[in-house]
Parts: structure tokens; sequence; C-alpha cells
């Protein structure tokens, strides 16, 4: 079992991309896997939080200014200017919230392995990850409520309630099994626990694309046009990033960037639950696509950048 899951670590880039694909041509294997997803998101925060190396995060911390600046791009500044790119837009309503939604939502648990594939600053992405995670039940409802003007079925008080338990029980588990079990042997079956966490991703994959399938036969127009969005998205925020955060030190301001636009509406979908619209499910569906494509997509041209930050 160990081995299997290290090989699918190791082919974790084109099994996660066919993970989406089998959802779309086997709806009823997704319709089943549909229930799974929620603790699938648990699970991934428990393979996360187990291999987190806590002295990465202190190295990131000794420079406070870069890492509050980080944080208040993700946290503050893209949703912000999200909304004003979007207020002229003729795009529907529904639409535009769950763009706000996506772009309010912490950074993806993946980016700190497509940052290290691009050569980025890993660790900055890993304080990312964790620090936008943690603050998620006590910045987005407000974002999402007083600035961005947003109304969801859940009040506020109860949305932030559900979000902090959802999320501090996976860090809670996680943190539990690590020192349960050892910063030694965690670290001798890191591979697998990557793996393991390959495989969560594999079935929310797949259950995240319950009732896709149905939609693009019905209105593969506003499938395409989900689907241009989250690509969209995706993209504007790296290129608002490196232009807001081209003069921080080396990499550092790429790493920023490229974290920005991969974000984790996962968490907010699976809390709302039966509240979620079935436009937010849809653009969470197909914008699995630009987060497992873009940052390949994009490895050349940060590669380049890389390039002329040091010169």
């Amino acid at each position: 079992m160990i081995r299997l899951l290290e090989a699918l670590g190791r082919r974790a880039a084109p099994v996660l991309a066919v993970s989406l694909f089998i959802g779309l041509l086997l709806p009823d294997l997704a319709a089943a896997l549909r229930p799974l997803v929620a603790p699938a998101i648990v699970g991934l925060m428990v393979c996360n939080v187990m291999r987190i190396d806590w002295r990465r995060i202190a190295a990131v911390l000794a420079q406070p200014r870069r890492a509050i600046a980080a944080l208040l791009w993700i946290m503050l500044g893209a949703p912000l200017l999200t909304a004003g790119l979007l207020a002229p837009l003729p795009l529907p309503q529904p639409l535009k919230e769950a763009v706000l939604l996506t772009v309010s939502s912490p950074v993806l648990t993946a980016v700190p392995t497509f940052v290290l594939m691009m050569g980025l600053d890993g660790a900055l992405a890993l304080f990312a990850v964790i620090a936008s995670s943690l603050l998620q039940p006590l910045v987005q409802p407000p974002v999402v409520y007083w600035l961005l003007g947003l109304e969801l079925d859940l009040p506020l008080g109860q949305l932030m309630l559900r979000l902090a338990v959802f999320i501090l029980a996976g860090f809670a588990i996680g943190a539990g099994l690590r020192r349960a079990i050892g910063a030694a042997r965690v670290a001798a079956h890191e591979k697998a626990i990557g793996g393991a966490a390959v495989a969560l991703l594999i079935v929310f994959g797949i259950g995240v694309m319950d009732g896709t399938t149905a939609l693009i036969l019905s209105d593969p127009g506003l499938v395409l046009l989900y689907l241009a969005a989250g690509f969209a998205t995706n993209l504007v925020l790296q290129v608002a990033g490196i232009l807001v955060f081209w003069l921080m030190a080396r990499d550092a301001g790429l790493t920023v960037a490229l974290v920005g636009g991969c974000r984790n509406l996962a968490n907010l979908v699976a809390v709302l639950g039966p509240a979620a619209s079935p436009e937010l499910a849809l653009f969470l569906a197909v914008g699995q696509f630009p987060l497992y494509f873009v940052p390949a997509i994009c490895g050349p041209a940060y590669r380049r950048l890389r390039g002329l930050s040091r010169h």
C-alpha cells in the first residue's frame, strides 16, 4: 500500500487531470462520490498539516513585512480589485458572485507543490496556505457581507462558526497525528502521505463533477462561460500580483502572484451545503480545470520572469 501511494504521488499531475474527465464521463460515479467531497477536503487538510515543517514557517515570519503584504493582497486586495473590475462587465450576477466568493477564499492547498515545480519560494507559499486558511473564518465572511455586498443564505455569525469548525478540525487532527506518529516517521513516509493526499484529490475531483455533465449537455454555453471566467479569474489575479509585487525581493513577488490566482473555494461550498447556489457549485466544478492546468501553462513565463528578476 505504501509503494502504491508513493507511485500515485509521483504521478500526481496527470492522474489529477484525468480524474476531472472521469467525473465528466462517468456521471453515476461522480454522483456516488459527491457525499465524500467534504470529508475528502478535511482529509486533504489533515495530510497537509501532518507534513508541515514549522521551521519553514518561522523562517517566513522572520520577514514579517513580506508575509503581511502577501496576506493583505490575498485576503483583501485581490477581492476588492476583482469587485472593481467586475462591476462594469455585463455578466450574470450569479457568475459575478461566484467569482468574488472564489477570490476571497484562501489559497489552494496544492499550490506549494506548483510553486516548487517552478523553482519559486515554497516556504512563502506554504505560509500563505496555512495563514489564509486559518484566517478564512474571520476574514472571508465580513469581506463577503460588508465589502463586496454579497448576500448568502447563512447569517454572518453562523457562517464564521461553520468555517472555523470545519477548518480547525482538519488542522487539529493533522497536528495531533503528527505529534502521535512523530516528526521523524512522518518525514520517512512523506511520499506516501503525499500519495494519500492525491487519492483524496481524485475523490474530490470526480465527486465535484456531479451534475456538470448534465449541464454541459443541456446548456453548453453556460458551462463554457463559467469555464472561461474561471481561467480569466486565475490569470488576471496572477498578472495583477506580478504587477503589484514585482519589486519584492527575488522569487517572493512571483510566488505571491501565483498563489493569489489559485484559490480554494471548496471549503466555503462544503460549509454552505444546501445553501450553496447551483451556480456556485458549477463554478467550483469547472474552476478545477484552471487550477490543474494554468500552473503548467504559466510555468515557462514564471521561469523567464525569475531570470529577469535576478538581473
